[in-house]
């Protein structure tokens, strides 16, 4: 549970990460908190969990099906000893496509690594496993702890870089994602201040309260929700991308009032 713990708010913080990355920001203007990692990490892993359990189950069948026979068994034991060597072919095209060996090595390389430990792993098809003196069997199956225990540990450090890889991707479908659609599913955000607080530019809109007895004194709207972190409300221009344009950090007081709007009209508001 507390490495399922780690893993997820590590995916949670690295597909955060190259999504800020990608929108041209930093994560940590975002002020996320551990709750909002864990959150962000479930739904992107849904797929490889699944991916995991049913890799479980193929790998549970082979060893039924090899362990029938003594003759498959040694078959495979012996073409399984170096399964660890081919992911390292894999390092040869690793710069045509950083993005994609990133991903592929790591878990080619896992796999190498249990099916290698299974392979050294097995007893001899014609020694029983409880044959021979005792101290003998506490040899080996001290040895077998110590191959398990060092594949485990390589394996669950693999396991990170792979995470880290496949949260990139993930943060960075996110932040393409997001670019998209700013400006059709995105809510509309009307503020209003009763100071000007400077918001200009990028298809945003600012006009003066004239209305007697209002609180406020100033109005902005052609504005869209970026983000939301406790009281602070993240927005944006109408006309924002990646490449160019201000994201406006605004707090909650008396002093601002912060509205949403949803819909196509909303949306669509001009300035006139």
């Amino acid at each position: 549970m507390t490495l399922l713990t780690a893993v997820l708010f590590y995916f949670g913080w690295a597909s955060s990460d190259a999504e800020s990355t990608a929108l041209g920001l930093q994560d940590s203007l975002f002020h996320l908190s551990t709750s909002d990692y864990l959150l962000r990490s479930v739904q992107a892993l849904f797929l490889p969990a699944w991916v995991v359990a049913g890799a479980a189950l193929a790998a549970v069948g082979l060893h039924r099906w090899a362990a029938d026979e003594p003759r498959r068994t040694a078959w495979a034991a012996r073409r399984l000893r170096f399964a660890w060597l081919p992911p390292l072919a894999l390092l040869a095209p690793y710069r045509l496509h950083p993005g994609l060996f990133d991903l592929l090595i790591p878990l080619s390389a896992i796999i190498g690594f249990l099916l290698t430990a299974y392979a050294r792993t097995r007893p001899p098809p014609a020694t029983p496993e409880a044959s021979g003196t005792t101290g003998l069997t506490g040899t080996r199956r001290r040895h077998h702890q110590r191959v398990w225990a060092l594949t485990v540990l390589i394996s669950v450090l693999l396991l990170f870089w792979a995470v880290y890889a496949y949260a990139g991707v993930v943060g960075r479908g996110r932040a393409a994602e997001t670019a998209r659609s700013m400006s059709t599913k995105d809510p509309a955000v009307v503020v209003f201040s009763k100071y000007d607080l400077m918001i200009r530019g990028g298809g945003s809109c600012y006009f003066r309260v004239l209305e007697k007895g209002s609180a406020f004194g100033f109005r902005y709207s052609g504005l869209r929700l970026f983000h939301i972190a406790g009281d602070r409300v993240y927005v944006v221009p109408v006309r924002w991308s990646p490449g160019e344009g201000t994201v406006w950090v605004l707090e909650k007081s008396d002093s601002v009032r912060v509205e949403y709007v949803s819909g196509p009209a909303g949306r669509a508001e001009k300035c006139e």
